[in-house]
């Protein structure tokens, strides 16, 4: 299994003036469903104090209605997502990362620049984890993309495929 920047534990997403997950959920939960056009939304989110970078990602994520492309609507469901997020935040699997059962293995991908908050004790609780899982017969493994923020498939997509590539096998006939 892949864990791609993120902690087992406790989420400490952004900071001070960094953009939060939790924020930006709840801000587009209060647009309109349907959206008469992507700079607006732009707009919305640069004056709420959202980054220009997460501006612009998050207007990708909008589609046109109709042929005319006169508004547009998410391409994701918001209330989902929002649950989704609620449940990772509330979700503590350190006991499973620290009592790996023998054969499973678990890698961590923290990314470099990324804006999520990786404690030196998550980092210590990962590298402590690798001692004892190797002594187990499972494996916990810790790796940095170089030059990526959270977006790991979008900052470095090159440098994600080698990591990833390494537990990659080939399936024969």
């Amino acid at each position: 299994a892949w864990v791609l920047d993120a902690t087992p534990g406790k989420v400490r997403a952004g900071g001070d003036g960094e953009d939060h997950p939790r924020e930006l959920i709840s801000f587009l939960r209060t647009l309109p469903k349907v959206i008469s056009s992507k700079r607006e939304v732009l707009n919305a989110l640069i004056k709420e104090g959202f980054s220009n970078d997460v501006a612009q990602w998050v207007v990708t994520n909008l589609r046109p209605t109709g042929p005319s492309c006169s508004s547009f609507s998410w391409t994701f469901d918001l209330d989902g997502i929002s649950q989704l997020y609620q449940s990772y935040e509330d979700t503590n699997l350190w006991n499973f990362v620290e009592n790996l059962p023998r054969g499973v293995h678990v890698n961590f991908l923290k990314a470099e620049r990324s804006l999520h908050r990786w404690a030196l004790e998550d980092l210590q609780r990962i590298h402590a984890a690798e001692e004892l899982a190797s002594e187990e017969g499972a494996c916990v493994e810790m790796h940095v993309l170089e030059d990526a923020g959270h977006w790991v498939h979008t900052d470095n997509p090159d440098g994600l495929f080698r990591i990833l590539s390494s537990s990659f096998q080939v399936l024969r006939a």
